[in-house]
């Protein structure tokens, strides 16, 4: 399933999935739980996202299906988090202008063809091990 392998390498390095809105979801790195390498570990969930997402694809090719394609945006920088809601039904969210700059960068991946994109300020804490190529 599409959501569980999403879900397998978001979680597998130490995000959380946050919300599910529509085809798409938002996922949170840094918090709850905080990681000094936050960006390395969401960089590298979106790239076992695109490998695994490649699998299934193979295998929806060889059942006549049509191919998925996902657009990844992630931007680093201040937001609020924590519980919204009642005492009886409480969700973890994060909200803000970091936020909202993730979910505009992730509509520009159709524009440039490109799966991918981190803004800058992502891009200057990333491990140098981590292969970025510079759009402007």
């Amino acid at each position: 399933d599409y959501y569980a392998l999403m879900f397998e390498a978001i979680t597998g390095h130490g995000g959380s999935v946050n919300q599910m809105i529509g085809d798409g979801l938002m996922a949170i790195f840094g918090a709850p739980v905080h990681y000094a390498d936050h960006c390395d570990r969401a960089v590298r969930a979106a790239l076992e996202m695109l490998e695994l997402l490649n699998g299934f694809n193979q295998d929806r090719t060889a059942r006549d299906k049509a191919r998925i394609r996902i657009g990844i945006g992630i931007a680093t920088g201040k937001m609020v988090a924590g519980f919204t809601g009642t005492h009886h039904r409480a969700t973890y969210t994060c909200v803000g202008d970091t936020v909202n700059l993730a979910s505009r960068i992730e509509s520009h991946t159709k524009a440039v063809d490109r799966p991918i994109l981190i803004d800058k300020f992502t891009r200057n804490k990333l491990a140098a091990d981590i292969q970025v190529e510079d759009l402007g």
